[in-house]
């Protein structure tokens, strides 16, 4: 099976723009979930032994090259072993609906059950210990649900960012879709005001997610490059599920359950998520940092740089406190 194989795990070309930061996976492969689907997922050992492993969760309609771009590079190089997943919908993991570029799910519950054989089947076997999650927004929300349902499984501790535990006009949100049908032909559309994808709808000084326009940039040179990894927008369905999911995971004695080390951070200036829940989760948890960003926009690992390297600091502080530090050379 070659990289231009349609049936590869593997990304079937790399953009230019990525190239220089870019850090292949030692492994790219399928993992078999219910309805028949397979989920992607990439491995990374760091050279020598590595002092712990970063599984990475991903927000909606983020993929592993996003942050393979980067950022796994940034963990190899501290001495971290490295482990990503596609969600199911997104990435090469496979798509629920025959519209591809529609991010759709038929319940959050799914997601948390995929990232359950992730963890089990994947990372529990052989991943250098302690494992250390590192999420983002919906991501991180999936987390914590797990963390509340099934335990911590092969996780010492997790660092949310921007986690998804409120959406910017979820009041809103939540008064449309009441009148809007529970049924498949509605739930299966582009919530109102997204659609498919579209680079040239991508205006840098419109966007709502980082100060960088660089890194901003490469979503879609990486769609460009593998057009199996596009997505557009969120569906109706996907939508009615996420605010029923929030619901789930703020519900009484439910992040109580969690006992773990979590470093949870806040973008100031975040429009996607509502940062304002984040002090109450925070509060909540038995064991949790908070910690904001008062100038970064959501994607705080996708930031210029001066914002990135304070999230740096924050997570080196955190991993140093749960994780062996690298071996001398």
């Amino acid at each position: 099976m070659t990289d231009t194989d349609p049936d590869s795990p593997a990304p079937a070309a790399v953009p230019p723009e990525a190239a220089a930061l870019y850090r292949a996976a030692d492994r790219y492969a399928w993992l078999p979930a219910s309805g028949n689907a397979r989920l992607r997922y990439a491995l990374w050992n760091a050279s020598g032994t590595a002092r712990a492993t970063v599984v990475v969760l991903s927000g909606r309609g983020e993929f592993i090259e996003k942050y393979s771009t980067e950022v796994v590079g940034e963990l190899l190089q501290r001495g971290f072993a490295v482990a990503a997943l596609d969600w199911r919908g997104q990435g090469l993991s496979d798509r629920p609906l025959p519209e591809h570029d529609a991010g759709h799910i038929d319940d959050f519950a799914t997601y948390v059950a995929d990232l359950k054989l992730f963890l089990d089947t994947i990372v529990a076997p052989d991943a250098a210990r302690p494992v250390i999650a590192l999420c983002h927004s919906m991501g991180g929300h999936i987390l914590l649900r797990h963390l509340a349902e099934h335990g911590p499984g092969p996780l010492s501790a997790a660092t949310l960012v921007s986690p998804m535990t409120g959406l910017q006009r979820e009041r809103f949100l939540r008064s449309v879709l009441m009148f809007m049908p529970e049924i498949a032909a509605m739930d299966h559309r582009y919530l109102f005001g997204t659609g498919a994808f579209k680079s040239l709808a991508r205006e840098f000084a419109s966007n709502f997610v980082t100060h960088d326009e660089r890194r901003y940039r490469w979503t879609e040179a990486w769609f460009a490059a593998d057009p199996r990894l596009a997505l557009g927008g969120p569906t109706v369905g996907w939508a009615r599920q996420a605010a029923r999911s929030i619901t789930a995971c703020l519900a009484p004695d439910t992040l109580e359950r969690i006992d773990l080390p979590i470093l949870l951070l806040s973008a100031g200036q975040d429009l996607i998520v509502d940062s304002a829940s984040h002090g109450p989760v925070a509060a909540r948890l038995r064991r949790a940092e908070h910690v904001t960003f008062a100038e970064a926009r959501h994607e705080i690992m996708m930031e210029t740089d001066d914002i990135r390297a304070r999230f740096w600091e924050a997570f080196d502080g955190f991993a140093q406190t749960v994780s062996k530090p690298p071996s001398a050379t």
